[in-house]
């Protein structure tokens, strides 16, 4: 089954998969480099990462209008539940099956809080399993060891990895995260948004391809690629 991803500009990425519309960190509002509004997302399913206002993004109004299910740790599927929304509650090392296939929860190394201050648990990244493919999306992280682990558990034929530098991992640990996973290609997301996390996005894939042979995907806010 095919399966495409459109890049939304920053860590908000759309999977279509058959009949199924999954998004991740759906960030509109505010985003920069977003090509467009919140309310052309058709998502039935919404994975969040983390609870940062730049990654939880409108995933409330999205959901309220498409009946979309908020897939997301404990505490942040807790705080969309009692708005009245649909949710998936998970964590670090769990995995579940959805109409589109199934989905895994992996560690990522950062911190989570929501824009008024409150406790939104421990941030993560997400495997997903769909149409035969396999996606990583790292969510905002460090680099870490066991992403060594991760590619030897999964064959991840993309993963998004954060390149910003600043707030997460910039290129040089980036090149290495896509080396520990053996992704099969790579979409650097969460760069150039604001000035603090500016990256030459073309020159980090040409290091990824001479270095490791490892596809690299420059893609604009818009853009979409065949898995």
């Amino acid at each position: 089954m095919p399966v495409k991803i459109i890049y939304h500009g920053h860590s908000n990425i759309e999977i279509l998969s058959g009949s199924h519309i999954i998004q991740i960190d759906p960030f509109y509002t505010g985003n920069p480099l977003a090509d467009v509004k919140a309310d052309t997302s058709k998502a039935q399913f919404i994975f969040l990462t983390h609870a940062h206002e730049d990654h939880v993004g409108d995933t409330e109004s999205i959901a309220r209008r498409t009946g979309a299910i908020i897939a997301a740790n404990y505490e942040i599927a807790v705080h969309f539940e009692k708005k009245g929304l649909k949710t998936a509650p998970m964590n670090h090392g769990g995995g579940k099956d959805f109409p589109f296939g199934h989905a895994f929860m992996t560690i990522a190394f950062h911190t989570s809080a929501f824009s008024d201050g409150s406790y939104g648990g421990q941030p993560g990244g997400w495997i997903i399993q769909t149409g035969g493919k396999t996606l990583y999306h790292a969510g905002d992280t460090a680099l870490f060891g066991d992403m060594e682990l991760i590619g030897k558990l999964f064959s991840i034929d993309l993963a998004c990895l954060p390149i910003g530098d600043n707030f997460t991992m910039g290129p040089a640990h980036a090149l290495l995260a896509a080396q520990m996973l053996k992704a099969k290609a790579v979409l650097p997301i969460h760069y150039n948004t604001w000035p603090p996390i500016a990256q030459d996005v073309a020159a980090f894939c040409r290091d990824l391809e001479a270095k490791h042979y490892i596809k690299g995907l420059v893609m604009k806010a818009g853009d979409s690629h065949a898995i």
